[in-house]
């Protein structure tokens, strides 16, 4: 038994063609009736049958022609939907990424958005659209820049201040060299340089670059004491088994950044009581830093935070990103980590608390000085001393 359609090629015959088959049997029942009606009826019966058949040929006719009429507008539909998804997904995207990267729309802009059937009112529609989301688009790209530009102006203008703090602190450490008071003004020289930190990371948060710079190269212990200078409890931490390799000029400022937000981290969440440890490590790819605390240490969803944090700094960050709480280190460490190509991340520490872990990579270490070795710039720090607890943090003697 032949399956249903076999006879039309397994093909289902088209509304058209039954429609136009339609007149033909008409015509012929009318045919067959004419035959078995009487002679004085038949001519009626032919009149009658020849008006049907004309009246059902003219709805045949009509009905096929908005059959017609109704597929191709069902295809023009299809071809506009195609061009809208089109122009959604793989037109507008690339543009608005363009524009935010700073290019000109005019630079950007595809000569033709639209395929040239397309309808001529849905074209206009969407390059209005397309003008009106490219400039809005841009006029945020500006507003985020020019306020990027005037946090960067703010913490410029902080640093300058804190510069000047630090040259009075100095002539005033001169001038009043007794004990008492040298103490209070290496306490407040320490503050200084605190908020100093915080000035250069708003900067680094603006896109800009801590503001200073130095020449030549700095040994890795020496940066490493540079970076736990300026943070509140600085007495707590300790540098072991430091790696004898220098640090290239245009690096140190930035990497002893880095290294302050993390170890400003590190003694803010563990016990007052506790010491955070430094160390490194020779790996492959480089020297692995390791600021381990004694703390709480994090859970599985705070931890993914700050690393989403980090990488989301490192890719690069928005100022809308930073919330209501402002927290700074973090960002600041992942923003510094994607200029300088550093791996930063978070690990629990065999203490309960964390470590984290800067892999600084060749690039960024070249051969210790000689003068850094014969002052034994490579070796493990001493225990810091009663006279360096009254008088401050110990400041490295880095070399411009």
């Amino acid at each position: 038994m032949e399956p249903a359609g076999s006879l039309t090629g397994g093909r289902r015959p088209s509304p058209g063609g039954l429609w136009l088959a339609s007149p033909v049997l008409v015509a012929a029942c009318a045919a067959l009736a004419a035959l078995f009606v009487t002679a004085s009826a038949r001519a009626a019966v032919a009149c009658c049958g020849a008006v049907a058949t004309l009246a059902v040929a003219a709805a045949a006719c009509e009905a096929v022609r908005r059959g017609r009429e109704g597929a191709a507008a069902r295809q023009r539909a299809e071809r506009q939907l195609a061009d809208l998804e089109h122009y959604c997904l793989e037109v507008m995207p690339p543009v608005v990424e363009a524009v935010r990267r700073g290019e000109a729309p005019g630079d950007v802009l595809p000569p033709s958005l639209h395929p040239a059937d397309s309808d001529p009112r849905l074209v206009t529609a969407h390059e209005k659209l397309t003008d009106t989301v490219v400039r809005a688009v841009r006029d945020r790209e500006l507003q985020r820049d020019s306020a990027r530009r005037a946090i960067v102006g703010i913490a410029c203008r902080l640093q300058a201040e804190i510069h000047r703090l630090r040259a009075d602190l100095r002539r005033m450490r001169f001038e009043h060299p007794a004990p008492e008071v040298l103490g209070d003004l290496m306490h407040l020289e320490h503050g200084v340089d605190v908020a100093g930190r915080v000035a250069a990371g708003l900067a680094v948060l603006g896109g800009g670059s801590p503001a200073r710079q130095w020449q030549k190269p700095v040994s890795l212990h020496d940066v490493l004491r540079a970076g736990s200078a300026p943070i509140a409890e600085y007495l707590r931490i300790e540098l072991h088994r430091i790696a004898e390799v220098a640090v290239p000029g245009p690096a140190v400022e930035p990497l002893s950044l880095v290294f302050s937000e993390l170890m400003d981290n590190a003694t803010r969440y563990s016990p007052p009581s506790t010491k955070v440890v430094v160390d490194t490590e020779e790996v492959a790819s480089g020297i692995e830093v390791s600021i381990e605390d004694k703390g709480v240490g994090l859970t599985e969803e705070t931890r993914r935070h700050a690393e989403f944090l980090l990488t989301r700094a490192q890719n690069g960050l928005d100022l809308e990103d930073l919330g209501e709480t402002a927290r700074m280190g973090l960002r600041v460490a992942g923003v510094l980590a994607g200029r300088l190509g550093l791996r930063v991340s978070l690990r629990p520490s065999a203490c309960d608390g964390v470590r984290a872990v800067v892999l600084v990579p060749h690039d960024l270490l070249t051969a210790l000085p000689v003068e850094a070795c014969a002052r034994g710039g490579g070796r493990p720090s001493e225990p810091v001393t009663r006279r360096q607890a009254v008088s401050g943090p110990p400041r490295p003697r880095l070399r411009r």
